[in-house]
This record gives C-alpha cells, sequence and structure tokens, in this order.
C-alpha cells in the first residue's frame, strides 16, 4: 500500500507554491524534491489509515463550507460593488457572470489528473493542481454570486 502521508504545508506557503507551479515551474520542481526528502524523514512504519468513510464524509462538510464561504464572499463583494458603485449596469452584471464562467471553465479545462498522478496521490505537484483547480472554481463562483447579489 503506498504511504499517503503529507508534509505540513500552511496557507501561505500553499499560495506561494500554487504561484510556483503557474508562473515558475522550476522552482515548484525544487520545492517538490525537497516536499519527497522530507516525506522520506517521517518515522515509518505510516500509521493505520483512516476508514475511507471517514474521508467521505468528512469531504462533504469541507466541501459544503468551501461553496458556502465562496457564496458568501461573493454576494458581500456584490453587495459592496453595488453600495460603491450605485446600481449596478447590464453590462457589470454580464461581464461578472463571463468572469465566472471563463474561471470555472478554465479551472474544469486545466485540471491534470492521470498524467500528474502517483501511486499514493500525495506529490507537491498534485496537492498544487487541486489547490489551484479549487481556487479557480472558488473564485468563479464568487464572480457569478456577485453578479446576482448586485442591486
Amino acid at each position: 500500500m503506498a504511504d499517503t502521508r503529507l508534509t505540513k504545508i500552511g496557507f501561505f506557503r500553499a499560495v506561494q507554491l500554487s504561484a510556483f507551479g503557474m508562473f515558475c515551474p522550476a522552482k515548484l520542481v525544487e520545492a517538490e524534491h525537497a516536499d519527497e526528502e522530507a516525506r522520506r524523514s517521517l518515522p515509518q512504519p505510516p500509521p493505520p489509515e483512516e476508514p475511507r468513510a471517514f474521508k467521505v464524509r468528512r469531504a462533504v462538510w469541507v466541501s459544503l463550507i468551501w461553496v458556502l464561504g465562496s457564496i458568501a464572499a461573493g454576494y458581500i463583494g456584490g453587495k459592496m460593488l453595488g453600495t460603491l458603485c450605485g446600481p449596478a449596469a447590464a453590462m457589470l452584471v454580464a461581464g461578472l457572470q463571463i468572469v465566472g464562467a471563463t474561471l470555472v471553465l478554465w479551472a474544469t479545462l486545466f485540471v491534470r489528473g492521470w498524467e500528474i498522478q502517483s501511486f499514493g496521490g500525495v506529490t507537491l505537484t498534485e496537492r498544487v493542481n487541486r489547490w489551484i483547480y479549487r481556487f479557480l472554481y472558488c473564485l468563479g463562483t464568487a464572480a457569478v454570486v456577485a453578479s446576482l447579489a448586485l442591486p
């Protein structure tokens, strides 16, 4: 069975690594080598794996939090934009909807699967791939909701 333990990576480091993935892949390769070394130094053997049913339950609730957070951010952003700019022109609403749809489609088309997948699914490149995908989806959702929240 593959060792699927992850190294700890904070939010700002995840943002930095995602930027490396988008703009400077050589730096992401360097970071991935360092991450592989860190994973090799984890204590052996790996702890017993959590049952998959619990992982599914956690994924359901964590994804709901991300969805509701994206909706809330879009709604608040749309209301703030409406307060600052007054009643929204149809062009602004359409523009936000186009930007939101573009981001969601971009995330869908860019995300990599089989060609970067490892046996354990825990390489830094795979994690960065998921972070960028989720960020683009959440941002696209927020943009669409913002267009709907405009007065």
